[in-house]
């Protein structure tokens, strides 16, 4: 008995691995972009692909990853995963070319994404339901570390070596991991043994593929250009025939399933889990973006300094991922959730009062709040999520969380941005009325802007709290 505990409890750990890997692996590029331009003779601009095209595969492909692992299996597509990553890292280290380059890149985000869309509901399958909540806490955690790591790791091995070695690193660590998972991780069959809805599937990630091109492009093409007016086009017309088709009276008569049952989001917590995922990492994605100019520009501090004060962000949501996650395994998931929106709510208007004037300590905490909020709302979401869906829909389901937290932090980089342009540019009238400093007001907008966001998802969880009580029969 004793054995079999520790052995689950490795391959939690090996599967936390992969969480780590992605996180790592975006971190270790961004700060060799400039390394890659001057290589291939693109402009930085140009270059920022490198990233944009990998996080844009990794969320156009992981609801269809998901499916494929309630499919075909949770651990083939997870573990698959990563000799696809291993195969996309080779192939960087080796680009001849910026294009070449590019479509490694690509190869690395559709294996990054079969590991992604499947550990969640990897780790759900190997604890028993009373450590849900701490196990999915483990998974925040390293993906905490990863954020941590990746920046410094790359700056060094860029130093000493050169970004092609980035890319060998990562190999390597994927190669380990990998070899691990096979080993360790159980194997498991097929949730749903229901044939793939081809044609459905093919509307979903078109669809998803046209808005998240739009949300990362927009601001670069301009938001009412003719490019984006096109995604916007085939995202529309993709979602109208994918509810019409999921909702054909054609699967009762034929016994099989559409790519996505339209009533798994209509599950008022998986829908409120999901929408609480995008802006809960809206919120803290905005913050990471805007504190640090204001850290270098407005108090002067020097690159090193202000990126030492941010690590506290995901400093504090390491230690405070997995106790949320027990917490939530002891007192229900509602709880931890609510005081954790709470609490993240209350550290962005406290940042809405930033100036000049504030103690640098004042800034520390919140920021330590911040992360420390965040940890609360993450695993206990997760969990509540996965706990609302059939066992044979929950890698499906593990993925759309994970694409909620992928869409929440580009909705954070366009709140981020707009926001303090706006408020720069002199865009809001009440600025000049009442003497306020614009940039100041460009960033305490930012702030406030989220906090409301995050008010109004705490209100969400506390009348959703009290509609599943009074449903709840009386014993």
């Amino acid at each position: 008995m004793k054995s079999n505990a520790t052995s689950t409890r490795i391959a939690r750990y090996v599967i936390c691995m992969g969480a780590l890997l992605s996180n790592l692996s975006s971190g270790m590029l961004n700060v060799a972009l400039l390394d890659v331009a001057n290589t291939f003779g693109q402009d930085v601009g140009t270059t920022q692909w490198v990233v944009t095209i990998y996080l844009l595969t990794i969320s156009v492909c992981l609801p269809l990853m998901g499916r494929i692992g309630d499919n075909r299996g949770k651990r083939n597509i997870h573990n698959l995963g990563f000799a696809l990553f291993l195969l996309g890292s080779i192939c960087c280290a080796l680009a001849p070319n910026f294009g070449l380059l590019l479509s490694a890149r690509i190869v690395q985000g559709v294996g990054a994404a079969m590991y992604q869309a499947t550990n969640f509901a990897l780790i759900v399958s190997l604890v028993p339901t009373e450590n849900r909540g701490r196990a999915l806490g483990t998974v925040s955690t390293f993906v905490a570390v990863g954020m941590i790591i990746g920046p410094s790791l790359g700056g060094l091995v860029v130093q000493w070596m050169s970004w092609r070695a980035n890319f060998w690193l990562l190999a390597g660590i994927s190669a380990i991991i990998g070899l691990l998972a096979q080993l360790v991780i159980p194997r498991d069959h097929p949730a749903n043994q229901t044939p793939l809805d081809i044609f459905g599937a093919a509307l979903f990630t078109a669809g998803l593929g046209a808005f998240v091109t739009a949300l990362s492009m927009g601001s670069s093409w301009g938001w009412i250009s003719l490019p984006m007016l096109a995604l916007i086009a085939i995202f529309a017309a993709s979602l109208f025939v994918f509810i019409r088709w999921s909702r054909s009276s054609r699967w009762e008569k034929s016994g099989l399933e559409p790519f996505i049952h339209i009533s798994l989001i209509q599950i008022p917590a998986v829908r409120l889990g999901l929408l609480i995922a995008i802006v809960s990492y809206m919120s803290a994605f905005a913050a990471q973006i805007v504190l640090p100019i204001f850290l270098r520009s407005e108090l002067g501090l020097s690159p090193a300094v202000a990126g030492a004060l941010m690590v506290g962000y995901p400093a504090s949501l390491i230690f405070s991922a997995p106790i949320s996650g027990g917490l939530s395994d002891k007192y229900g998931s509602t709880r931890i959730m609510i005081a954790g929106l709470c609490l993240m709510a209350l550290s962005l208007t406290a940042l809405g009062f930033l100036s000049q004037q504030l103690p640098l300590a004042y800034i520390v905490l919140v920021i330590l709040l911040l992360g420390s909020s965040m940890g609360m709302i993450s695993s206990p979401n997760n969990n509540m999520i996965l706990s609302s869906v059939d066992k044979r829909w929950q890698s499906f389901m593990g993925s759309m969380s994970a694409l909620s937290r992928n869409i929440g932090m580009m909705c954070g980089a366009i709140l981020g941005g707009t926001l303090m342009n706006i408020g720069t540019q002199g865009g809001f009238p009440l600025i000049g009325l009442l003497h306020l400093d614009p940039v100041l007001f460009g960033y305490r907008s930012v702030f406030l802007a989220a906090a409301l966001c995050v008010a109004w998802s705490a209100i969400s969880q506390i009348r959703l709290a009290r509609k599943l009580q009074e449903m709840t029969p009386v014993k």
